[in-house]
């Protein structure tokens, strides 16, 4: 946990230039080159070549696979949704997260991550409308933190939401982004880019026939941008503890120095009436 608490520092050090959307609730990375479309309590990114949004609120419900799913369908203004193609769970350095992924309809799919933040949950959603691929965001903890490779997690979870295997498609390399480096395999068909930060690997997942997947370097700027944002959010720290702390240091300081001032003022009191007295003795 230390190791992955310094690699997360590290890796914030290095987004320090990122500006921030900030809230009383939670503050992400705002995502350059994305239509900026937040409002109040809610951080929204949208890239319109992409077909592709990205989007941090706050939501209500039972637990937080429920809450992802209220706060999706009430976004996509939806009354139900089908159960989720991928579901799991995966311990980053700020807790435990629920990873979701739903094909919403023909055209639309969306992958979430989601945890408990005090009485509510806090919800990062991925939407892509693109009708002629279908891209997903996935975390998945490594089965074998010994290895340097998201390979074996690719596989897990192109099993799991396509029909096929990682072995069916080619090594394409590693590609570098701001946020890491990116192993990508591909095939006619998929796509599918991995990247290994602390114990878990960040998956991206795209299908469609080779002339409808869009360029490699949008697709792993996509997945950036989703890395980017999941280890980039925190929450908002309450600090009125601190400053009712501070208030009260405060007070106490300048009922000292009232306290002090008044100790002062009835010492002069006595001296005063101390040389008085010696004045009135010699005049006698």
């Amino acid at each position: 946990m230390l190791a992955l608490l310094l690699a997360l520092g590290g890796w914030t050090s290095a987004q320090d230039e990122s500006p921030y959307f900030q809230s009383a609730a939670f503050n992400v990375p705002i995502l350059a080159g994305w239509e900026n479309q937040s409002g109040a309590g809610i951080a929204q990114f949208h890239n319109p070549a992409a077909r592709a949004t990205i989007r941090s609120a706050m939501a209500d419900g039972a637990d937080a696979p429920a809450a992802a799913a209220a706060d999706l369908a009430g976004w996509q203004g939806l009354s139900e949704l089908d159960a989720p193609v991928y579901s799991g769970k995966v311990n980053l350095a700020d807790g435990t997260w629920h990873v979701l992924a739903y094909d919403l309809d023909e055209g639309r799919s969306a992958s979430q991550i989601a945890r408990r933040a005090d009485d509510r949950f806090i919800v990062i959603s991925f939407l892509e409308s693109d009708p002629a691929s279908r891209t997903l965001m996935l975390a998945i903890a490594q089965a074998d933190e010994s290895l340097e490779s998201p390979a074996p997690e690719l596989d897990s979870a192109l099993q799991q939401v396509t029909p096929l295997r990682l072995a069916e498609l080619a090594a394409a390399g590693a590609f570098q982004q701001p946020g890491g480096d990116w192993l990508v395999y591909h095939s006619e068909t998929a796509r599918a880019a991995g990247s290994i930060f602390g114990n878990d690997s960040y998956i991206a997942l795209q299908t469609g026939s080779a002339g409808e997947q869009m360029a490699l370097g949008d697709f792993l700027a996509l997945a950036d941008a989703w890395q980017s944002t999941a280890l980039g959010f925190f929450i908002t720290p309450d600090n009125s503890l601190y400053l009712w702390l501070g208030v009260a240091v405060s007070l106490l300081m300048l009922l000292t120095l009232i306290g002090s001032f008044a100790w002062r003022a009835r010492g002069l009191r006595k001296d005063l009436a101390m040389l008085e007295k010696l004045a009135s003795a010699d005049a006698d």
